[in-house]
């Protein structure tokens, strides 16, 4: 899963009004974050296999630390830790911020149990989950836009714009989203170089978090 994961972070977002949406951004994506970098220098394992989804030739089949059910519990458990003692110390919600930031970490397993093949692990090894959607290039894409969009209506909900641009600048981030993820899965040919790889992910993913930074500005 791609721009999907990011509805959990316009809807914790708008469960808990002083978290940043920007770090939630960055909390949701954290494992695949830490993934390729991992697999760059070999500590997780992905191979490249022709025709191993509809969606992609992914072949992961060693990441424990960033994918089992444990590593992310780990890895919430860090944001936590992180947001309580120092991040958010001081603010009147600064348990709650502490939440929203681990339940967004750890919202990335959950997500990523819809459309993966059978290759989540709980710790690590078998037994491996996942429902296996990546089968499917449509109905991949289908899920990760209702994922996404309802995140997004129920952030409109429970926020307000402050500037003009709030009143439409997340629906249009929300619209480029779904292109950049359309392109993706639709029209970009298949990419196998893992360093490459690495770098446009991180690239993505730090780019859209600087949207949602400026986002979060022009709504309250």
């Amino acid at each position: 899963m791609f721009v999907g994961h990011y509805a959990a972070a316009f809807a914790l977002k708008a469960k808990e009004k002083d978290a940043s949406l920007a770090m939630l951004f960055i909390a949701t994506q954290f494992v695949d974050i830490l993934f390729f970098p991992f697999a760059v220098m070999g500590i997780e394992k992905l191979r490249f296999v022709e025709g191993f989804t509809a969606v992609n030739n992914f072949d992961m089949y060693f990441y424990p630390y960033t994918h089992g059910l444990l590593g992310s519990i780990v890895w919430a458990s860090v944001f936590y830790w992180l947001y309580y003692a120092f991040l958010a110390k001081g603010k009147p919600s600064r348990k709650n911020i502490a939440i929203v930031m681990a339940l967004g970490v750890l919202s990335h397993w959950f997500t990523d149990l819809i459309v993966h093949t059978p290759d989540l692990p709980i710790v690590s090894g078998d037994p491996k989950f996942g429902l296996g959607i990546w089968n499917n290039k449509i109905a991949t894409y289908a899920v990760e836009a209702l994922l996404l969009i309802g995140g997004l209506i129920y952030y409109l909900k429970r926020t307000k714009a402050t500037t003009i641009r709030g009143q439409y600048i997340s629906i249009f981030f929300v619209v480029f989203l779904l292109g950049i993820n359309y392109l993706n899965l639709f029209v970009l040919p298949a990419n196998e170089d893992i360093m490459s790889l690495t770098i446009s992910a991180l690239f993505f993913y730090f780019l859209f978090t600087g949207v949602a930074h400026w986002i979060d500005k022009q709504r309250a």
